[in-house]
């Protein structure tokens, strides 16, 4: 399945790649928790547009006080 890249529906396709292309080339900019001020934890994540054949590797914070993951599980389905 490939996607359109027409009209409306082609601008906002270019535009979410964009920012994909910026998020994954961002290096992490925040540090401490904004609830509980503890050192922030970065997830590896994959992303990708349905029907493209790119993805794109963005890390994603999540505080290890507030979030913990489970014992023994790096990932997880969302």
């Amino acid at each position: 399945m490939q996607i359109p890249s027409t009209g409306r529906h082609g601008e906002l396709v270019k535009s979410l790649k964009q920012f994909l292309n910026d998020q994954s080339a961002a290096p992490p900019a925040e540090r401490d928790c904004a609830h509980c001020g503890a050192v922030l934890s970065y997830l590896q994540t994959q992303f990708w547009l349905a029907g493209g054949e790119q993805n794109w590797n963005i890390k994603l914070p999540y505080c290890p006080n507030c979030h913990p993951l489970p014992a023994g599980r790096e990932t997880f389905l969302a």
